[in-house]
């Protein structure tokens, strides 16, 4: 049975104007569970329009460029010109590499070194400037194709490497060296640390149960001296009060938040029924560029 996309959460403002998408920037992100999707006005620099579907009826031959196929079948207008197009790869095939060491031709070595990538993968990069690395990850060939093909401007982009350079910019002057990030998306979760308002640690943990989820935090708290009774976890992602998830932080670590919308864009009143750290990538990739 092939897999199917359902809708979860849509947000369409009533300025949006699907003829109008040339003038828009559409921001996608895609993973093996679904797929999600944005439009920001730059003229009221606002967000004027979201969705995300959740896959169903799994199968197990269908992933990230089949979605898009699907997605681009049933909402045609997505296919046309945008102003600027974004697209977050949503997988766990990602490293840094410090400029000094990086060269382009050798990226696909670089993200076999630590991922069991194959050749139906592309080997893609992008900079991170706020940290001065080099995200390198791994796309489906397919995917890219059909991506570049359909808009010949779209720029791909890592969730990981999204995730820290966003969170640089706009935290910057406002954690201290007892602050940790957690982000939950496909697979697992980042977690993100910075010391000295440098990135000090990144990793992403694949986990089964809600005890593996819980000891590869502290486990990793542990590591970097921090203490469950003092740090300040923020949150984002796929994540929130009612998750079993939360209940495992809420039981060991005393002080947790959820991150805030970034107040940087603007929002249509209708994203008031979506959490602001649901989406973070997502929301957060234009200042990557």
């Amino acid at each position: 049975m092939p897999s199917r996309l359902k809708a979860y959460n849509t947000f369409y403002d009533k300025t949006f104007a699907p003829g109008n998408t040339a003038s828009y920037y559409l921001n996608l992100q895609i993973s093996k569970r679904g797929i999600c999707y944005t439009v920001f006005n730059p003229a009221s620099e606002k967000y004027i329009a979201f969705e995300s579907f959740l896959v169903t009826e799994v199968n197990p031959a269908d992933d990230a460029p089949v979605y898009l196929s699907k997605l681009l079948k049933e909402k045609a207008w997505i296919a046309q010109p945008f102003s600027k197009v974004f697209l977050l790869i949503d997988n766990s095939f990602s490293t840094l590499i410090p400029p000094p060491l990086f060269e382009e031709d050798k990226a696909m070595m670089y993200l076999r070194f630590n991922h069991p990538v194959d050749e139906s993968y592309n080997a893609l990069f992008s900079r991170l400037k706020t940290n001065n690395m080099v995200a390198v990850f791994g796309a489906l060939q397919t995917l890219t194709k059909r991506a570049t093909t359909t808009w010949p401007n779209v720029r791909f982009f890592h969730c990981s490497s999204v995730l820290i350079e966003s969170l640089l910019i706009n935290f910057k002057n406002k954690t201290d060296n007892a602050t940790l990030f957690l982000n939950v998306r496909n697979e697992g979760y980042d977690l993100v640390y910075f010391k000295d308002k440098k990135l000090h640690f990144h990793n992403f943990f694949r986990y089964n149960t809600k005890e593996d989820f819980i000891y590869f935090l502290l486990t990793a708290m542990e590591e970097l001296h921090l203490n469950p009774e003092h740090i300040k976890l923020m949150l984002s992602g796929d994540i929130d009060k009612s998750s079993i998830l939360y209940e495992m932080i809420y039981r060991y670590v005393r002080n947790s938040n959820f991150i805030e919308r970034n107040d940087v864009f603007g929002y249509s009143y209708l994203f008031d029924e979506l959490m602001g750290h649901k989406h973070y990538t997502l929301f957060n990739v234009q200042q990557c560029e």
